[in-house]
C-alpha cells in the first residue's frame, strides 16, 4: 500500500500529465481529484507543499481550460489551510502574463468603436456601444489568437488567485501592480472586476479617524478591509461609545471571522469625509450640502481610495446626512480584515485637527 507521501505527490503528478492529454476530460482527471481530496489532510507540510507546486506547475504550461481545473484544486488547498507559497509563483506569472495582453486588446478594441449616433437616447446609446464593443473584441481576438488564448486562461485561473491572495498578504503586495491594469477590463472581463479589488486592498496601513464636533478620535492601522462599507462597519465597533452601534455578529463578518454574510442590516452612524472637507475653525461641513460630496468617503469605494495625509488615511466623522444601511456581508470569504485602535488624547486630536485644518485649506487652493 502507497503510504500518504506517495500518495498525494504521485496523484498531484498524475492529474497534472492527465489534465495535460488530449483526453483530459475523459474521466480521469475526475476520479484523482477525488482522490486528491482525502489525502490533502493527512499529508505532512512537505508533502503538500510538494503537491501544490506540482499542480501549480500547470497554471502555464496547460491550455486554459485545464489550467482552470489546476487553479480551482489549487485554491481548494488554499483555502483547506494548506501553505499558498508553493503556488504564489506560477499564479503570479499566469496573471502577468495574461492581464497585461488582456487590456491591450481591449483598448484596441475600444479604439475601433467610435461614439454612437448622435441621435440615440442614453439607453439606447449604451446598448450600441455595448453590441459594437463586444463586436470589435472579438474581431480583435480573432486577429490574435494568443491575445484570445490569454483571455481565456485569465477566465479559468482567476478564482484561484483569488484564495492565494486572500491569505497571502506578500502575494498581493507583490502583484499589486497588476490593479490598475485589471482596472481597464473590469467593465468587459468577469475576472477583472475581483482581481481590482483583491489587489487594492491595503495590508497594516496607517489610519487616523477623529470625529470634531466631539473632539475625539483613534489612531491604529487597517489590513484586509476591501471596500468602505466593511470599514464603516469596522470603525463603528471600534469608535468609543457606551452603547454598540453595531451588532458583534455584523463585527464578526466584517472580521472574516463569521459566516460571508449573515441576514441582517447595518444601519450607519456617520458621513465617512476625507481631510479635506475640513473647514475653518475644525467643523465638518453640513452633511446635506452635496456640493460638497466630493469629500465624501462612498459606502462603495475603498480604503485605498482615501487620501493620505501624514503617512495616515485620514477619515473624518460627521452627522449622517440620510440613513445608509447595508447587508452584513464580506466580499471574499477568506480574506480576514483587522482594525486595531488605540484612542487619541485631547492634545493629540487638537494636534492632528490643526495638521488637518492646515491641509485643507491647502487643498482647496489647488
Amino acid at each position: 500500500m502507497l503510504g500518504v507521501a506517495t500518495e498525494i505527490v504521485s496523484t498531484a503528478r498524475e492529474l497534472l500529465d492527465a489534465l495535460g492529454s488530449n483526453t483530459w476530460t475523459d474521466g480521469r482527471a475526475d476520479r484523482l481529484i477525488q482522490t486528491l481530496g482525502p489525502s490533502i489532510g493527512r499529508a505532512s507540510p512537505a508533502e503538500s507543499r510538494q503537491a501544490m507546486a506540482t499542480l501549480a506547475s500547470g497554471l502555464n504550461s496547460l491550455d486554459p481550460e485545464p489550467a482552470g481545473v489546476a487553479s480551482r484544486v489549487v485554491g481548494a488547498m488554499i483555502e483547506a489551510g494548506q501553505d499558498p507559497r508553493p503556488a504564489r509563483a506560477a499564479m503570479l506569472g499566469a496573471l502577468q502574463q495574461t492581464l497585461p495582453v488582456c487590456a491591450d486588446i481591449a483598448d484596441e478594441a475600444r479604439a475601433e468603436v467610435g461614439e454612437p449616433p448622435e441621435q440615440l437616447d442614453e439607453d439606447e446609446a449604451e446598448e450600441w456601444l455595448a453590441e459594437r464593443g463586444a463586436q470589435a473584441l472579438n474581431e480583435a481576438a480573432g486577429r490574435r489568437p494568443a491575445a484570445a488564448t490569454a483571455w481565456q486562461r485569465l477566465h479559468e485561473v482567476w478564482p484561484g488567485a483569488i484564495a492565494l491572495f486572500s491569505v497571502d498578504p506578500e502575494a498581493r503586495a507583490e502583484a499589486q501592480e497588476l490593479a490598475p491594469i485589471a482596472e481597464r477590463i473590469e467593465d468587459v472581463h468577469e475576472a477583472a472586476g475581483w482581481l481590482r479589488a483583491m489587489l487594492s486592498v491595503l495590508h497594516d496601513e496607517p489610519y487616523v479617524a477623529i470625529e470634531p464636533a466631539t473632539r475625539s478620535g483613534i489612531i491604529g492601522r487597517m489590513s484586509g478591509i476591501v471596500e468602505n462599507f466593511q470599514l464603516n462597519t469596522l470603525l463603528m465597533d471600534e469608535f468609543p461609545r457606551d452603547e454598540p452601534r453595531v451588532s458583534k455578529a455584523a463585527v464578526a463578518v466584517a472580521r472574516g471571522e463569521g459566516p460571508q454574510q449573515i441576514d441582517e442590516t447595518v444601519t450607519g452612524g456617520w458621513n465617512l469625509f476625507t481631510f479635506e472637507a475640513l473647514q475653518p475653525g475644525g467643523e465638518l461641513p453640513d452633511p446635506a450640502d452635496m456640493s460638497l460630496s466630493h469629500t465624501w468617503i462612498w459606502n462603495e469605494g475603498m480604503p485605498a481610495d482615501i487620501p493620505v495625509l501624514d503617512g495616515h488615511r485620514v477619515i473624518l466623522l460627521g452627522p449622517a446626512s440620510y440613513s445608509r444601511q447595508w447587508q452584513a456581508q464580506r466580499m471574499f470569504l477568506k480574506l480576514p480584515a483587522r482594525l486595531t485602535a488605540d484612542l487619541l488624547g485631547e492634545d493629540a486630536v487638537a494636534q492632528w485637527l490643526e495638521k488637518i485644518e492646515a491641509a485643507a485649506v491647502r487643498s482647496s487652493r489647488g
